[in-house]
């Protein structure tokens, strides 16, 4: 008997009974492409040369010369987005939207691809991941008359160039921006969904899944994924294959709170590639995934953290990544991105910041530029407290010998604002073992 699965915050997948997406086991028949071409090969990615994830974020930030950025790895368009960017005063840009998950770059190029009539974009159909392009109005008119009125009605989709979302003076002269998307509808290596998995890929150009929301036109019943379609593996090499700076950018965990993902399978996407660059911290529909966070770092893998609002755009508690870059660009930030060089923000309105983070080795220091309660946090938990607006803590040792790296295994640095505005900040975390 089918059971129902949440794949996505608005939608629902149908799926076996032993966990396989249907849409995806090519038990339905083929239905005529409408053009589409031939199945593409997965990517053979050579890692040989890919450094591990940095285990000293910042040890090459000058932090007197530095500019701090504010961004996020996972916002969505929705009708706040515009007033939400200039808010929390957002200085590069990387949209995530999906259904499909391609991304609104560049913004002035960016539509409302939930009604695009034709795909250019590989699209996962009966199990195999296949080239386009797909005219979604000849494939959609084999079953339209199986839609719900206030669907058909909406039919045909438009051929002509659809209208711009946003325009000219909606965003900052100055705002850099790059490609992202959220990614989902995963499956695993034995073939069954993994339907709560969701993915972002800050400067990547990949694309996946089809048009519709809330599987609008019945594509799934078809044997066309909304989504990925493919193993979490193959998918991100693929996102990993289309990063547009080769040393820069990456692809986050999404809210692990939410998706409730298996510990283990965290720590295989996270040891698949050293560009899976870390998990979600804060998100700020009310999922706080510090846990997750602290204990994968305990295993004495480096993850970095990010802080995210998601679909909330409007909260208090948006989620600012802010980058730590030496200049003002595309690549400066994909890079701090990639190099962990940037720091979480709950609010991200200027009310608190870091003016250096950095660690020798042996001492973690850290200050702000206004006073803040400053918390070393490690795998025993905090650590160290102070208030003010430096702080400096030294690595455990005994009889001369470095002890604390093996119990406390990581240190990061949590600061609150003194002056009761809530914000709240967070370093990446320092490995020490």
């Amino acid at each position: 008997m089918a059971s129902e699965i949440l794949c996505g915050r608005r939608d629902f997948i149908r799926t076996s009974a032993g966990g396989a997406a249907l849409a995806l086991t090519g038990g339905l028949g083929a239905t005529a492409l409408a053009g589409a071409g031939e199945e593409v090969p997965a990517p053979r990615l050579d890692r040989s040369g890919v450094p591990p994830r940095n285990r000293r974020p910042y040890s090459g930030v000058d932090w007197s010369k530095a500019i701090q950025i504010n961004g996020t790895t996972h916002m969505h368009q929705e009708r706040e987005l515009l007033r939400a960017v200039r808010e929390r005063r957002i200085g590069f840009l990387t949209v995530s939207n999906y259904y499909p998950s391609k991304p609104m770059y560049p913004w002035r190029e960016a539509v409302n691809e939930h009604a695009r009539a034709v795909a250019d974009w590989p699209v996962v159909v009966n199990g195999k991941y296949t080239e386009g392009p797909f005219d979604w109005n000849k494939i959609i008119a084999e079953w339209a008359s199986e839609l719900p009125e206030a669907d058909r009605s909406m039919l045909p989709l438009p051929t002509k160039k659809l209208r711009p979302t946003f325009k000219e003076g909606d965003f900052p002269d100055d705002m850099l921006e790059a490609p992202n998307a959220e990614h989902c509808r995963f499956l695993l290596a034995d073939g069954s969904s993994v339907g709560s998995l969701h993915i972002c890929a800050p400067g990547s150009a990949y694309i996946s899944g089809t048009p519709g929301l809330h599987n609008r036109w019945h594509l799934t019943a078809h044997g066309y994924s909304p989504g990925s379609g493919e193993f979490w593996g193959t998918a991100i090499d693929r996102m990993l294959e289309k990063l547009i700076v080769p040393d820069g950018g990456g692809v986050t965990i999404n809210h692990p709170t939410w998706s409730n993902l298996d510990h283990k399978l965290i720590l295989e996407i996270l040891d698949w590639d050293p560009r899976v660059l870390g998990v979600e911290a804060t998100e700020s529909g009310g999922y706080n995934s510090e846990h997750w966070w602290d204990w994968i770092l305990s295993t004495g893998r480096q993850c970095f953290g990010f802080f995210v609002p998601d679909h909330n755009v409007l909260s208090p508690n948006f989620g600012v990544c802010v980058l730590v870059v030496p200049e003002r660009t595309q690549a400066a930030c994909l890079r701090a991105y990639r190099n962990g060089d940037f720091y979480g923000a709950a609010h991200g309105l200027g009310e608190l910041a870091f003016t250096e983070i950095s660690f020798d080795g042996k001492t973690l220091k850290a200050s702000t530029d206004k006073p803040a309660r400053f918390e070393v946090k490690t795998a025993r938990g905090v650590v160290h407290e102070v208030t003010g607006t430096t702080l400096e803590w030294n690595v455990p040792t005994a009889n001369g010998r470095r002890i604390g790296p093996h119990v406390e295994v990581f240190a990061r640095v949590k600061a609150y604002a003194a002056d009761g505005c809530g914000e709240t900040l967070f370093s990446q975390p320092f490995m020490l073992v």
